[in-house]
């Protein structure tokens, strides 16, 4: 029960500067940011995935610091991207 309530709290992590962008800067309907973000939240949980595997590979010891830190920074960029890119608004 806990590896479920660390997977949706890195999830939400993750993804919840994209929808603060899309809804409170964009104001886009639902249906229009689900649209709008799917394809950037499919690239941020492969590209979390994969760097939590590279960081795990190199042998760095703190393995809840660099998931975490790579969550927030992935989401970060994901909403950045949305915000810049024309598609969103």
């Amino acid at each position: 029960m806990f590896a479920v309530v660390a997977i949706l709290g890195l999830l939400t992590v993750l993804l919840a500067p994209s929808w603060i962008v899309l809804f409170l800067f964009n104001r886009m309907t639902f249906s229009q940011a689900l649209r709008a973000a799917s394809p950037v939240w499919a690239a941020q949980v492969i590209i979390s995935i994969a760097l939590i595997f590279l960081a795990d590979k190199s042998g760095l010891l703190n393995p809840a610091g660099y998931v975490l830190g790579t969550c927030v920074l992935v989401g970060f960029a994901g909403a950045f991207f949305l915000r810049r890119s024309k598609h969103s608004g």
